[in-house]
């Protein structure tokens, strides 16, 4: 006689089978975290610098011990960081004004009110509507 009980729903199956899948996700986790972590060159180039810049060149200046070539060299450098980070929050904040306007164009009176209260953008005034 066969057994009923040896199909998929049977739960040792599925215990089984969920227990090789958990171990199989542990293994994978260990390997990637002891091999491939080791191996794989860190993106830490913009952190680094931003917490450069933040930590101040007195700071950098006393803690690394810089000569004046040094210092004059990292502030330029933390200069034109300064200016590049501010271009791309500059482009970001005028790529969102635009979306915001493109929203509000089809969106009625009413419908503007409640964007405008929800998302905090300042009243704009009321699109031009398209005569035919």
């Amino acid at each position: 006689m066969l057994r009923q009980d040896a199909g998929w729903s049977n739960p040792k199956v599925l215990t089984i089978f969920a227990l090789i899948f958990l171990c199989g996700i542990a293994v994978g986790s260990f390997f990637t975290r002891s091999f491939l972590h080791h191996r794989m060159p860190a993106v830490t180039n913009s952190i680094t610098i931003e917490a450069a810049r933040s930590y101040g060149l007195e700071h950098l200046r006393a803690t690394l011990n810089l000569t004046p070539e040094q210092e004059a060299t990292i502030t330029r450098v933390l200069d034109d960081y300064g200016k590049y980070y501010q271009n791309i929050e500059d482009e970001r904040e005028d790529v969102a004004e635009h979306g915001c306007r493109r929203i509000l164009d089809v969106l009625t009176p009413e419908q503007r009110k409640q964007f405008n209260a929800r998302f905090g953008h300042p009243a704009s005034p009321q699109p031009a509507l398209a005569t035919h």
